[in-house]
């Protein structure tokens, strides 16, 4: 039984792909660069909001519009970054069941900081004991770094912790950190990049997460 969860936020948690489209396809309408598709923002987001606009400006990191394209992108979003997101199906109920067994948790995520606060307050309030987002100038994952000052703050022993995300992202960052890894199929990316990735685990289902923590 695994005392200490630590989540990814985007694609894990919660679904906020339709909210991260529509802020950087406003971006791009408002700057006349290309619209990206769906599937273009699950292969972009998770990398990191300055990244993520990076590959949306035609010129990359190099592009003298980036700087101004962010903030016009971070006052968007910032508007509307709980339009459409929602809960994944299951989740709600899982972590109220994990609060009733005493299991510690915690959200370690690429995306900002304050996003990742307000998000969580937001569809979790009084859950998580820890919220960490990106922190300018602080590597991000896979860098372990963010897991390992969760880890510290919580008082977690590698041993009982597990790390749980979406991405090939997350499960190198719980490699990097010396804890477990549970791939979620739901998510942004799907289990073939989780495969790949070397996740100990994968789960398809919310019900099949939480037998698998507390086994």
């Amino acid at each position: 039984m695994f005392q200490t969860v630590i989540f990814d936020l985007d694609g894990t948690l919660l679904d906020t792909m339709p909210d991260l489209m529509d802020a950087g396809n406003h971006v791009c309408q408002q700057r006349g660069w290309p619209q990206r598709s769906i599937e273009s923002y699950r292969i972009m987001v998770g990398i990191g909001m300055r990244n993520l606009l990076q590959e949306l400006a035609p010129a990359g990191a190099q592009d003298p519009a980036l700087d101004d394209a962010i903030a016009e992108y971070l006052a968007y979003y910032g508007k509307h970054n709980a339009d459409k997101t929602l809960p994944y199906p299951g989740i709600p109920a899982l972590l109220s069941t994990l609060q009733e067994k005493g299991i510690r948790m915690a959200i370690c995520s690429n995306k900002s900081d304050e996003f990742s606060k307000k998000l969580a307050e937001h569809y979790f309030p009084g859950v998580f004991q820890v919220v960490r987002g990106r922190i300018d100038g602080f590597p991000g994952k896979p860098d372990p770094s963010g897991v390992k000052l969760v880890m510290e703050a919580l008082d977690a022993e590698r041993s009982t912790t597990l790390y749980v995300g979406d991405s090939s992202i997350d499960i190198e960052t719980a490699r990097n950190s010396g804890i477990a890894s549970c791939g979620v199929s739901w998510g942004f990316r799907g289990r073939q990049e989780l495969e790949e990735a070397g996740a100990e685990h994968i789960v398809d289902t919310a019900v099949e997460l939480l037998a698998l923590i507390l086994s």
